[in-house]
């Protein structure tokens, strides 16, 4: 049975990714409440694709590579944009751009030893995820003048940064859990 790849769900997430460059270019040039709604439209398409798929049965290989792609991108951008405007400290972009890095490198490692690769969100990652892209909507929303944060910032940047360092770690254990799970069924191999 073929995939269609060109279904409501996949189209969806092309657009999310599209805006991507879109809201990048919108806070370089300051142009905060056209950024703030595009994010939360981009952000919020997240949800809409997602019940799409499952409630057409559209769900494709491509769809959820796409899916993790259009995330990833449009929160890396969002997030090193506002960094770079000091909107953002750099203390909570360095946990999560560290805590990224260490899933992906221990993901890619995990799959060179076993050969293969099962990824299964955690509820803590999707509840990282959903505290960052909060924290990036809110932040835009202070600069378009939507909404007034100042008291609550520091606390919104303590929260996100200590639920990036704790889903960092949860990733980190799983996966050495799983390493050490297959090295002892003998289908993975020793440094």
């Amino acid at each position: 049975m073929s995939e269609r790849v060109f279904n409501l769900p996949n189209v969806i997430t092309m657009l999310r990714l599209a805006a991507v460059p879109l809201v990048g270019w919108l806070i370089l040039n300051a142009r905060w409440e056209a950024a703030c709604w595009l994010f939360l439209a981009a952000a919020l398409s997240d949800g809409v694709d997602g019940l799409l798929a499952r409630g057409l049965n559209q769900m494709t290989q491509l769809g959820a590579a796409l899916d993790t792609v259009a995330d990833k991108a449009l929160g890396l951008v969002t997030l090193v944009m506002l960094t770079l405007e000091e909107a953002i400290p750099l203390w909570v972009t360095l946990a999560i751009l560290l805590r990224d890095t260490v899933i992906v490198l221990g993901a890619l490692s995990y799959r060179g030893l076993a050969g293969h690769l099962e990824i299964h969100p955690t509820w803590l990652g999707k509840t990282h995820m959903f505290a960052e892209f909060t924290l990036l909507a809110l932040v835009l929303g202070g600069l378009a003048g939507l909404l007034a944060l100042d008291a609550w910032l520091p606390l919104l940047f303590a929260v996100v940064f200590g639920i990036a360092v704790i889903s960092g770690v949860q990733y980190v254990w799983i996966w050495s859990a799983k390493a050490r799970r297959e090295r002892a069924a003998g289908r993975l191999a020793r440094p």
